[in-house]
């Protein structure tokens, strides 16, 4: 074999095999930081990341309990080395406690889609319709003038008759007239009264029970304090390494009970309007939170019917009424559980509510009392801050929580200050514990 021939083949082993090696062993790294339900709150905590010099991606990913998460990546890394230095720098700033280094055999690639662009309408302009021209030059023929007639003569009256003087009877001719005896007056007839009749129950004819009226609106300003008892349904735990595990288990760290009751503060606007004098419609915007630095959005609306107010008789004023609404929200907040540890918590809810209502209406105020159903759910995320053990990683939960009980009761009043100002107090108890206060004006 020639010489130059056999440098050639070691040249060509020396260089190209480590090549196809390190080509077959290309890996990419990245860095997950954070996973949500909603898109815009991807959207949000990407932009911040961007802000900060960082390069982002957004994955909307299927996990193993089929439902779908929206995570945020920063990368890609040519090597764990560097995604190690990265996540210690994200840690260091405190942009991120939370943050797993995930092992690619591909790019990641962001699936955050865009509105679709609007198409141009084209709008055909219809051609004018012609006016038709109306000729005025016709002649008008006037019509013949009618000669006047004569008015035919009025008949004299008859000469008047000559008036007769009636004869005077003289004093013999004259008949003495004797005047009839004085007689008692006639007394009245006696008069039986009897008993009046009792008043019918009838319908209220305008604003029945504590509706609106027809036509009219209040628009009011509400506080609430709430306390949902909850109850563990489903957990999912996913660890800083990308391990995804559901689990049954309510204790998070030995010795551990987890409180999932969420409580909660709510200012609201709330608009009234009824549509008829027995059936109103009602909205509100809410202001959710556990501290005012985190407030979260929530909204809802219901209807509202009267069945009956009694108008007269012994019951006047009571009356009866059905009320269905439904609220959603979320909140996010920190807090401590029985073993000290802090937590911080991110809940998504909606709550779907059936009352039954008795009452009383007076002029200045109204009294009433009921009993609800309620079907409330919650989708939480929760991440231990502190005090995690040496023996765990760290690590998200992912809960899915319902109502402990479905029924309670509730109560309130109303005051009337004046014509158009109204102050509402309510409580609500045995499933969820809330009071609300209302300030109300009707326009």
């Amino acid at each position: 074999m020639p010489l130059w021939f056999t440098m050639l083949a070691i040249i060509s082993l020396i260089f190209c095999t480590p090549n196809v090696i390190s080509s077959a062993e290309k890996y990419y790294y990245y860095l997950h930081i954070s996973s949500f339900r909603l898109e815009k709150r991807a959207v949000a905590n990407a932009e911040t990341l961007r802000n900060q010099g960082y390069d982002v991606v957004i994955r909307h990913e299927r996990l193993l309990d089929k439902r779908y998460w929206y995570r945020v990546y920063i990368g890609p890394f040519s090597s764990l080395q560097e995604a190690k230095s990265k996540k210690e720098e994200l840690i260091s700033r405190k942009l991120s406690d939370y943050v797993a280094i995930k092992k690619k055999e591909y790019l990641i690639k962001s699936d955050i889609g865009k509105p679709p662009e609007k198409e141009e309408r084209k709008v055909t302009l219809e051609p004018k319709k012609e006016i038709p021209k109306v000729s005025l030059t016709k002649e008008v023929t006037p019509p013949p003038i009618e000669e006047p007639v004569e008015a035919p003569p009025v008949p004299e009256k008859p000469p008047a008759a000559k008036e007769v003087p009636t004869p005077i009877p003289s004093m013999e001719e004259r008949e003495v007239v004797k005047a009839p005896p004085p007689t008692a007056p006639p007394r009245p007839p006696v008069r039986i009264s009897a008993k009046p009749p009792r008043k019918k129950v009838e319908m209220a004819p305008k604003g029945s029970g504590r509706n609106m009226g027809r036509g009219n609106f209040g628009l009011g300003l509400r506080h609430t304090y709430r306390e949902v008892p909850l109850e563990l349904t489903k957990r999912t735990r996913i660890t800083s390494d990308g391990t995804t595990t559901t689990i049954e288990d309510i204790s998070v760290t030995s010795g551990e009970k987890e409180d999932h009751s969420t409580r909660l503060h709510m200012d609201s606007l709330r608009i009234r309007f009824g549509l008829t004098n027995y059936l109103e419609i009602f909205a509100e915007i809410d202001g959710a939170y556990r501290k005012l630095s985190n407030l979260g959005f929530a909204y809802g609306g219901g209807l509202r019917l009267n069945l009956f107010q009694v108008k007269g008789g012994w019951f006047r004023g009571f009356y009866s009424a059905l009320q269905g609404e439904y609220l959603s929200g979320e909140v996010e907040y920190e807090y401590s559980s029985s073993a000290d540890n802090k937590w911080e918590k991110k809940a998504e809810w909606g709550e779907l509510i059936a009352k039954g209502e008795l009452g009383f209406v007076g002029p200045r105020f109204s009294a009433y009392i009921g009993a609800a159903y309620f079907d409330y759910r919650e989708d939480t995320e929760r991440e231990l801050l502190e005090n995690l053990p040496s023996s765990l990683t760290s690590f998200v939960l992912q809960d899915e929580l319902e109502e402990k009980e479905s029924f309670g009761a509730f109560g309130g009043i109303d005051i009337n200050l004046g014509s158009a100002f109204l102050v509402n107090i309510e409580g609500q108890v045995i499933t969820q514990k809330s009071i609300f206060g209302t300030l109300e004006y009707h326009f």
